[in-house]
């Protein structure tokens, strides 16, 4: 929801569709574990989502 939140499920800024934030900046609060293998996980969800767009041509 754009009015709560900069992105959306697949890290991509609302109002920017061709950006994607895919490092911890977009979490909440710190975690209390080393949060590597979170961020790799959202990066790739994100990856794929972009590569999916390009294909169809909307970003």
């Amino acid at each position: 929801d754009p009015k709560t939140s900069v992105v959306n499920g697949n890290n991509q800024v609302h109002t920017c569709k061709n950006v994607y934030v895919t490092d911890g900046a977009f979490m909440a609060s710190a975690s209390c574990v080393n949060p590597s293998l979170t961020y790799m996980a959202f990066t790739a969800r994100a990856a794929n989502h972009a590569a999916q767009e390009l294909k169809k041509g909307n970003i």
